[in-house]
């Protein structure tokens, strides 16, 4: 296939759907290609190229074959602690409004519901809608059926009380199922013609897709329809694409969530949620990633003990603030007196990826996990890296590594309870 027809494919993708054509992996768009080329029976590229510009369907479906549905429930796990503690302090007569997009094939949706339930939120309390531009994504999320794939971390307790098991997978109850609308379609297109307005919008990892004018299209309907003193949900390397005078930082650790300032109130009416003491949280029935770095503030080492070198805690906060590139410079100083910290080079991995650095942020994550093989946080930063990068083979390897650990994990924790 030449370049050019390669190129001119990765810019009518980037017409029609956003996809930043500079970032398209060419090597995947290549097979997406061949696959759909194949397909429609055409031997020649030039051929498929004329195609694609002149049939919406084929279009869409060469976009099927680029998207790797690749999520999970409870994907990262501290923002929907965060947005139950938020719906707990935010709850009125009113009722809360979501949105999940890019909702994939409804793990977010359904965790959204789950969380909120598990929250002391009843179904008439808050509403769910969901979109994405994969029909197959769509189709599936309506079915609700799962495999294992779609329950990493930390095993579920009480996985029952919302699934029941059949020979296809895990079938959602259909009291979950009803609690969300999912709708198909490009966003772009779709969010002019929203009508509804929310109280939080989940957009992670779209963002990181799409080229610039793209983003700021999504940015500004995403600022239409989010109430004031809502909230925005971001992956971690979309934060700095955040207009900081028209939205504030919930500073929670690792959650990546702004709240849209009120321009009458240029400060939130309400004070915002602060996580439960780790002592009095109540004990979740849900999926969890696996703590990253929640423990750092405890760490208490020689280095700790030299004043001159910044502790975790600090970096902490200057990441907290938007304060990326004085966290990661405390953070690599940290590390200059103590090369063993596992939990360092973690911490350093994940400045680095919100800083859209994911050569070292990679680099980090692997010495995070070379210094502490047990690290599922490390694992599971490294997977997503990889899946980013089209790299499927070393993903699905480093996957393989992870359900080995848990099984591991699993088996000393039943031998310790004798």
């Amino acid at each position: 296939m030449s370049e050019a027809v390669l190129m001119a494919i990765a810019t009518l993708l980037s017409q029609k759907a956003g996809f930043d054509a500079g970032s398209l992996n060419a090597s995947r768009l290549t097979r997406a290609i061949a696959s759909r080329q194949a397909a429609c029976e055409l031997s020649d590229a030039q051929a498929y190229l004329a195609r694609v510009r002149s049939s919406v369907p084929e279009c869409e479906a060469l976009i099927e074959e680029l998207i790797v549905p690749e999520t999970w429930f409870f994907r990262d796990r501290k923002p929907f602690d965060y947005l139950q503690h938020y719906a707990i302090s935010e709850r009125s007569t009113n009722r809360l409004r979501l949105l999940s997009m890019p909702c994939s094939t409804g793990e977010e949706p359904y965790s959204l519901a789950i969380a909120l339930l598990e929250a002391g939120l009843t179904p008439d309390q808050f509403a769910i809608d969901a979109i994405d531009i994969s029909h197959q994504s769509i189709a599936k999320a309506k079915c609700g059926i799962y495999t294992k794939n779609s329950f990493r971390g930390e095993a579920w307790k009480n996985r029952d009380r919302y699934f029941q098991q059949t020979s296809d997978g895990f079938q959602l109850h259909d009291s979950i199922l009803k609690l969300v609308k999912f709708q198909q379609g490009n966003v772009l297109k779709l969010l002019p013609s929203l009508t509804q307005v929310y109280d939080v919008i989940f957009c992670r990892n779209l963002l990181i897709y799409l080229h610039e004018e793209a983003c700021l299209q999504v940015l500004q309907a995403i600022d239409r329809y989010l109430f004031p003193g809502g909230l925005l949900f971001m992956g971690a390397s979309e934060t700095g694409k955040i207009d900081l005078t028209q939205y504030t930082s919930v500073r929670q650790p690792f959650t990546f969530a702004f709240r849209k300032l009120d321009p009458a109130q240029p400060t939130p009416t309400r004070s915002l949620p602060q996580p439960l003491p780790e002592t009095t949280a109540r004990s979740s029935n849900v999926a969890a990633m696996p703590p990253i770095n929640r423990a750092v503030g405890a760490r208490r080492n020689a280095v700790d003990q030299i004043a001159s070198v910044p502790n975790l805690q600090t970096v902490i906060q200057f990441a907290d603030a938007g304060q990326l590139t004085e966290a990661i410079t405390h953070c690599q100083t940290y590390l200059s007196h103590d090369r063993t910290s596992a939990e360092a080079y973690l911490l350093l991995g994940q400045l680095h990826q919100a800083n859209q650095q994911d050569s070292p942020a990679e680099q980090c994550f692997q010495r995070a996990l070379y210094l502490k093989p047990d690290s599922q946080a490390a694992l599971l930063y490294l997977i997503a890296l990889k899946e980013q990068q089209g790299d499927q083979a070393s993903g699905d390897r480093l996957q393989q590594r992870l359900q080995r650990l848990q099984h591991q994990l699993k088996a000393q924790e039943l031998k310790a309870q004798g």
